[in-house]
């Protein structure tokens, strides 16, 4: 078998590489360059030193490697829209849309030219007879960001670290002398300098004389003005920090209502939601005709809630939480699962089902 292994420069992708090595399979190392060139990034976006310790893994492993420029589809499905996203009131989630167009998408159709059957990436998740499984170390499983993908995908996906603990892979990576075994992890948006996504966001041309930058009036969720806001691309429902506002109790940013330009504030029961509508709804395999039970996940550390899940006529699904469930925030996923298979997701377009 042929495979494509996407590498990062990171831990995780350098295991799951040489773990594809050891069974004798033909194995293709590719690092994605996703940001312009001069822009340097991290993570996973193809810096000049992440491409090197990918480089140098694939040596010592003995595969070839190769960067391939993904820039221009990068930036046209996944930072525009994140910025577009935040401009517009909601708060995006940029690694669904890259695992989905970029590494399950554009990776898929070089795995392809190049003769390859599957492509393997260093996330924590398992594939087994077509389903998306959550991964055995569930502190650190992303299939919370991988719900996209459908059969199609999934049939051609390889995650071989899945069934290992973080632990256990740096073990083997050190074990194996690779250079990235004690490289630390980045935990941030890899194209946001700085975790400063405010700053990120006015930074580009899209961002001019947005009113998503501008102040306006911070209100109690009964329509008293408490203060002013610097630009709702600044906030995400639940939050707390920087709010710019005192109350004798905390307050949380309870909604964003771009139409007039409001951040509305309360108390903490006031974000809790009774159930959320997503839409862009896709299935890792069968779609739902009939209301089922399910967990639902909100936020990629948000414990599965139980949940009813009912389908609508215009393609959305309501979610109705057992119990309320703190701050589902517009934007985001909410990824459906029963147990470990995961069986499908959407955006979040509003909380509360009442």
């Amino acid at each position: 078998m042929r495979i494509l292994a996407a590498m990062s420069g990171g831990v995780d992708s350098s295991v799951a590489a040489a773990l594809l090595k050891e069974t004798r399979d033909e194995v293709i190392g590719v690092t994605m360059k996703l940001l312009p060139r001069g822009a340097t990034g991290f993570g996973c976006c193809g810096s000049p030193a992440d491409v090197d310790d990918a480089r140098r893994v694939c040596e010592t492993i003995g595969i070839s490697h190769y960067v391939a420029d993904m820039a221009e589809m990068f930036e046209s499905r996944v930072i525009k829209p994140y910025v577009d996203a935040y401009l517009g009131g909601t708060t995006p989630n940029p690694c669904v849309e890259c695992n989905r167009s970029v590494k399950f998408g554009r990776l898929l159709d070089l795995a392809r030219a190049w003769g390859c059957d599957k492509v393997a990436t260093g996330h924590y998740a398992r594939v087994d007879d077509g389903r998306l499984l959550k991964s055995v170390d569930d502190r650190k499983d992303q299939t919370y960001f991988l719900y996209a993908l459908t059969s199609r995908e999934l049939a051609k996906a390889l995650f071989p670290i899945g069934g290992l603990s973080k632990d256990q892979v740096r073990a083997r990576a050190r074990a194996l002398g690779l250079k990235t075994a004690d490289k630390p992890e980045s935990m941030e948006t890899c194209f946001v300098p700085s975790c400063d996504v405010r700053g990120f966001v006015a930074s580009r041309p899209e961002a001019s004389g947005s009113a998503g930058l501008a102040r306006g009036p911070i209100k109690s969720p009964g329509g008293r003005v408490l203060g002013e806001h610097g630009g709702l691309a600044s906030y995400t429902v639940g939050q707390r920090k920087g709010l710019g506002v005192t109350a004798a109790d905390p307050l949380y940013v309870v909604r964003l209502e771009p139409e007039t330009n409001t951040l509305v504030v309360g108390s903490d029961a006031e974000v809790l939601a009774d159930g959320l509508v997503a839409g862009g709804v896709t299935w890792t395999a069968q779609a739902l005709a009939h209301p089922r039970r399910a967990e639902v996940r909100v936020r990629h550390r948000h414990p599965p809630a139980p949940a009813l899940l009912t389908p609508r006529a215009d393609g959305t699904v309501a979610v109705r939480f057992d119990a309320p469930q703190r701050a589902p925030a517009p934007g985001q996923a909410a990824v459906f699962y029963d147990g470990d298979v995961v069986l499908g997701g959407g955006t979040i377009l509003r909380g509360g089902l009442s």
